[in-house]
């Protein structure tokens, strides 16, 4: 009889970001995921550009988002970041992770703003 390794399934701990379609663990587990991102901008013109149609789209108030308005706010903070000679990746990063806990129940922001954590990760 063969012994299997204990299998205690997806740990993340400390500032770790994950940026996953789909993740699974566990005996039997499956994941399927599709691939609807968003294009990840390039340079910082393009995460600038981002952010600033991110801030419309909040504050059209679309559905599935509870509070546009004070996410819109934040996603202002974002920009005003981005818009420095040297944003800090830190605080992008904080403000972004704020943003995506607000429109996880809406599909095209989540990737949106996933698409900019991205470009803030490999960017900065």
């Amino acid at each position: 009889m063969t012994r299997r390794a204990e299998n205690d399934g997806i740990w993340i701990e400390g500032s770790a970001t994950v940026i996953a379609g789909a993740m699974a663990a566990g005996p039997g587990a499956t994941a399927v995921g599709a691939a609807q991102h968003a294009q990840a901008p390039a340079d910082l013109d393009e995460l600038r550009a981002a952010l600033a149609s991110l801030v419309a789209e909040l504050r059209s108030a679309p559905a599935g988002v509870d509070d546009p308005g004070s996410l819109a706010e934040v996603a202002v903070s974002a920009q005003r970041e981005a818009r420095k000679g040297q944003p800090d990746k830190r605080i992008l990063a904080g403000l972004l992770q704020a943003l995506m806990a607000g429109v996880t129940n809406s599909a095209a922001l989540a990737s949106a703003v996933v698409a900019i954590q991205h470009a803030v990760a490999v960017l900065l």
